[in-house]
């Protein structure tokens, strides 16, 4: 399995302008509205219209599909009053998930799992909650791991009317850590796999996935450990914009974080294990490797010295001569003298247990 490495891009130095490509693909921005009962759905074309959806509902959520369109997500920052460090730390591909309290919002950045191939990657995400509204910035993907939101959101079945725009921030991130568990019972699958083989047929391909499933565990570790402290922040101190109902909700995904590291633990001990399995497993193959090599030494030995003693010239006249070499079946008894000492000794080695194994 080849090992990627994510390409990083600059922060800037002057701007939110300087960290987005100056030619990109448009971002998508996606508006659901509602107020408990009803609610409103719409894809947004001009980013300055949001001003009066902000004020017309009582919680608004805007999703921003694609960081790399400047013009859009700097128009978003200008209705919204988002600061340029603020929303430069949402478009920063390798932000470290955190909180961070800007004058009248509250920043909260975090890292969804996903398994991209045989491995596991980190997509930033990053939520700004405010008085009444919530935007996402997020990387454009294939799936939309937000979408069970919003059809809870369709179908009335939140609770946002008894708390408001921090309950749905509460929801979304709810759903960040809840995609953790998925990826960790794929890789929970690998790891019986890589198991199995590292016991069964050991190989350099057994060492290399051993070595990949170490390295999707730390990333996935490097992601959920910050994550946590955030949670404990939000959940257990008092925070501007998040109130009770919202805390709650926070805390119940501290414990989801909590359970995600043990199992993470678990896992990276199991490899660990592995690894150990894998050299042992080694070891025994060379140890069989070389009794069977012995095996076949001690076998070849005797023979060699009948060959050996055989062929050396002797003078057949003398009656110290060795005998059955002027006998005219002289040959065929050497050889059944050979095959008996053969015999005989596979047998005398199979009695004692050591040619049991390949039996």
């Amino acid at each position: 399995m080849s090992h990627r490495k994510r390409s990083r891009r600059r922060r800037p130095e002057q701007g939110v302008a300087v960290a987005i490509a100056d030619v990109a693909s448009p971002s998508t921005l996606r508006m659901i509205a509602c107020d408990g009962k009803t609610w409103a759905e719409s894809t947004v074309v001009r980013p300055e219209e949001l001003a009066v959806d902000r004020e017309k509902w009582p919680v608004v959520w805007i999703d921003i599909d694609g960081l790399e369109d400047a013009e859009t997500i700097r128009m978003i920052g200008n209705v919204f009053e988002i600061s340029e460090l603020a929303l430069e730390d949402a478009i920063t591909p390798d932000e470290r998930p955190k909180v961070e309290v800007f004058g009248h919002q509250v920043l909260i950045a975090a890292r969804m799992a996903r398994f991209e191939g045989e491995a596991i990657v980190t997509d930033p995400v990053c939520i700004f909650l405010g008085d009444r509204y919530v935007i996402t910035f997020r990387e454009r993907l294939a799936i939309d791991g937000f979408e069970g939101v919003r059809q809870r959101i369709r179908q009335g079945r939140t609770r946002i009317l008894h708390g408001g725009a921090d309950t749905l921030c509460a929801m979304l991130f709810d759903v960040v850590i809840e995609g953790y568990f998925p990826v960790l019972e794929q890789l929970s699958d690998r790891l019986e796999a890589t198991e199995e083989e590292a016991m069964n047929n050991p190989s350099r391909e057994s060492l290399v996935r051993i070595h990949d499933v170490r390295n999707d565990l730390m990333t996935l570790r490097r992601a959920l450990w910050p994550t946590r402290d955030l949670l404990h922040t939000l959940g257990r101190e008092p925070t501007p914009l998040v109130g009770d109902l919202a805390r709650a909700h926070f805390r119940d995904s501290y414990d989801h974080a909590m359970e995600l590291l043990d199992l993470m633990e678990s896992y990276r001990e199991i490899s660990s294990d592995l690894r150990d399995i894998y050299l042992a497993s080694l070891n025994n193959r060379m140890n069989d490797v070389m009794k069977v090599l012995a095996v076949i030494a001690t076998v070849f030995m005797p023979l060699t010295f009948i060959t050996g003693y055989y062929g050396m010239n002797f003078d057949t006249s003398s009656p110290w001569n060795m005998p059955l070499l002027s006998y005219r079946y002289g040959g065929p008894i050497a050889m059944a003298i050979m095959a008996t000492t053969t015999v005989a000794m596979v047998v005398f080695f199979y009695r004692r247990g050591w040619l049991k194994r390949w039996y």
